[in-house]
């Protein structure tokens, strides 16, 4: 799953408010990160901004699309249905980058601090005026350094611990392999159906972005 939008603040026709930023090369530090959450929230009571720290939050971004298909291969898996071959390519997808997140982040220690590779920022989400300038300071101090922002109902933003991906493994292996998939392997499915199906659902109902 790939964070959908380029580095440009302000796609053309678009005015959805962003609502996640992603910053690599390098990720931001702690220390860098408390700063712009304090720039942020200045006169702002009330504002969330929270940060997605590398290993020790799995964070993605999907497209409809992608979504649609995990939604339909999570619902055969729980089902007990036999998986058609794009539901087995989309579980096999999200099991493979489960698998390789898992193993990254084993190699880090969790109770440490690591950079923050994204944030999100609700109540209320960033004007693109306010990420043109967040965009602006990053890319002062690293010219090179790469800004991503995620505007709301362009794409499913998903933030999980790592007890919440372990617990989906199994029974995505499962169903991969045709197995049944038992009820406690099957909850943690059902959740993220849920989610994905509930948003899919809001994304449905606002329609397209203005353009």
């Amino acid at each position: 799953m790939e964070t959908v939008q380029s580095n440009s603040p302000s796609p053309a026709g678009r005015h959805a408010p962003v609502v996640t930023v992603s910053v690599q090369f390098p990720d931001l530090s702690v220390r860098e990160f408390e700063e712009v959450r304090e720039r942020l929230t200045a006169g702002r009571p009330g504002r969330a901004v929270v940060p997605h720290e590398a290993h020790r939050w799995y964070a993605a971004s999907s497209d409809p699309e992608t979504v649609r298909a995990l939604v339909a291969g999570l619902q055969a898996a729980v089902a007990g249905r036999r998986l058609s071959f794009d539901d087995e390519e989309a579980l096999d997808d999200l099991s493979q980058e489960y698998a390789d997140w898992l193993e990254e982040s084993a190699e880090a220690d969790d109770a440490d601090p690591g950079p923050v590779v994204s944030f999100s920022v609700h109540l209320p989400a960033l004007t693109h005026e306010e990420f043109a300038e967040l965009l602006s300071t990053f890319r002062a101090v690293h010219s090179r350094r790469i800004v991503l922002g995620e505007q709301r109902g362009d794409s499913h933003h998903e933030l999980s611990t790592r007890q919440q991906i372990e617990s989906r493994l199994p029974g995505i292996r499962a169903a991969l392999a045709g197995e049944p998939v038992g009820t406690v392997d099957a909850l943690p499915l059902l959740a993220l159906l849920n989610d994905y199906a509930s948003w899919l659902s809001r994304f449905d109902d606002a329609g397209p972005t203005p353009g």
